[in-house]
């Protein structure tokens, strides 16, 4: 009875929880591939056109319009993603507490995508993706923010000599 139970545990680590890891593993790759396919360069805004520069070295969540449902959704983003260096949002509504731009600015990029909420710009001005207010879109939002946002390099351990 001790043989097996040794052998089965053996088989265990040997077959079972390497595979598993794989498994694990595999699906996070895979999770992270699709992801990245949907947040191909979709447009690009020209330094002509940001004038103020605004969008230079900043990952920025581009508002396009205004009402309670997405000012309620942006505090959520705001709370979510306040500490992160490199992360701003931009409104083309006044009453709202992020950055106002002025109705003109950007006046292109916000025309050819009034259909959307969200812009998703990252910090080489290009149009990564465009989202609906609806909790689908918000909840892709977050996902695709976590992976735009630059990482900020861990400093090395270095040994004294």
């Amino acid at each position: 009875m001790g043989k097996l139970l040794s052998w089965i545990v053996l088989g265990l680590f040997v077959v079972v929880v390497p595979f598993g890891s794989w498994y694990y593993l595999n699906q996070g790759l895979n999770y992270r591939k699709a992801a990245l396919a949907e947040l191909l360069v979709k447009d690009s805004i020209s330094i002509n056109v940001d004038t103020l520069g605004l969008l230079r070295g900043k990952t920025t969540v581009l508002v396009l319009h205004s009402n309670d449902e997405i000012n309620k959704h942006l505090d959520q983003l705001n709370e979510q993603f306040k500490k992160t260096d490199g992360f701003q949002i931009l409104s083309y509504d006044s009453s709202s507490a992020y950055i106002h731009l002025a109705e003109n600015y950007l006046g292109d990029t916000k025309f050819k995508y009034e259909e959307n909420d969200y812009i998703l710009i990252d910090t080489s001005s290009h149009i990564r993706n465009v989202y609906k207010a609806d909790m689908d879109g918000v909840k892709k939002l977050i996902e695709h923010l976590a992976i735009v946002i630059p990482r900020v390099k861990e400093v090395d351990i270095k040994l004294k000599q």
